[in-house]
Order: C-alpha cells, then structure tokens, then sequence
C-alpha cells in the first residue's frame, strides 16, 4: 500500500522525545494548521535531518499520514526569519505565540494565521530589539490570531487592524493612544479568559 506525500511548508513549534531516538513533533502548517509529526531515528547522531527540526525551525517537510501520527520523510530548514532569533526578547515573543498557537489551534486549515506568522516574523527580523514595534508586532499578531479564531468582536477599528496586508501605517496605529492601551487590555482579558 503506497502513502501519498505531503510536501508543506511548516514552523517547528515544540518538539517532545519519542523513544530512545526519535522525536514527536508539533508542526504548524497552512493547509493542516497544528499536526503532530513523527520524527524516526533523529536524535541519532547520525541523522541528516535532526538539524533541520529544532524548535522554532522553518521549512520544507515532506510527511506522510500515519494511523495515529504524520511521519516526517523529509525536512530541510529555511534561513528565512533567522534575525528574528537574534535577541533573547524576539525568542520570548515567538516561544509565547507558539505556545499560544498549540492552546488555541488544532488540525484544520490556517491559511490566514500561517501568512500572518510569516508577516510577523520578517518584521521581527528587520527591526531592532530596541525599537518599539517589537512588542507592537507581537501585540498585532495576538489580535490577528484571535481575530482569526473568532475572539475579535467585529469594529471598524480592530478590522481595519486585522485585515489585508501588515504595514507600518497599521503598525503606527496601535502604538497610538487610546488604541494601544485597549488593545492590551483586550488581550489580557481574553487570554485570562482562556486561562493563559
């Protein structure tokens, strides 16, 4: 009996062991959204791919559908948002949103949250941990994903935040009182809410 192959693009959002050599892993993909993956063999020294699925990694991963997991085939990790690991403080923000991402999401299609985490991620990547947006673009993100997953009463001022394309203008306009101050607040209730 032959498996189709899946080929996505993925963020390794946590990995747990599996075993004596393997790892089981929590992948967060568009078309699957969060899929936990068997990784066979790769806590090996041996293993070609252990290098390619550490925690926070993005990249290429070829998985085939097991009775109780995915199994990884294949993986080859991407330099893509590699600045936004630069800082202790961008690391925090990427590990709170994929722990967020693994309390809020399951297998289902995520289309608009993965574009999203990439957005977020190149702006992360190209700002510096000194400038303002760095907590402004974890701030964004958290609206967008909870928007996305139905937490974000319908305005016309969190729509015009959540909606379309990141920019410096939507940005600029969270940082702006009385915006940033409600925004955090809304943030924290849901999240307490959701007891995060």
């Amino acid at each position: 009996m032959s498996h189709r192959l899946y080929h996505t693009e993925a963020f390794v959002l946590q990995h747990r062991p599996r075993g004596e050599d393997s790892k089981l892993l929590y992948l967060f993909t568009a078309d699957l959204g969060l899929i936990l993956v068997v990784a066979q063999g790769v806590r090996k020294a041996s293993s070609k791919m252990r290098a390619n699925i550490t925690d926070y990694s993005f990249g290429d991963y070829s998985l085939v559908r097991g009775r109780e997991f995915w199994r990884l085939v294949s993986a080859q990790k991407r330099n893509d948002f590699s600045a936004t690991f630069s800082s202790l403080k961008k690391r925090l923000i990427v590990g709170n949103i994929f722990r967020l991402l693994m309390v809020l999401t399951g297998e289902a299609e995520s289309q608009e949250i993965f574009q999203d985490l990439k957005q977020a991620f190149a702006w992360l990547a190209q700002i510096s941990t000194e400038d303002k947006l760095v907590s402004v673009v974890e701030k964004m993100l958290v609206l967008r994903l909870l928007a996305h997953l139905g937490y974000l009463e319908s305005s016309p001022v969190w729509s015009s935040l959540v909606e379309g394309d990141w920019s410096q203008e939507k940005l600029s306009t969270l940082m702006t009182p009385p915006l940033d101050h409600d925004s955090t607040i809304f943030i924290n209730k849901i999240l307490k809410d959701l007891h995060w």
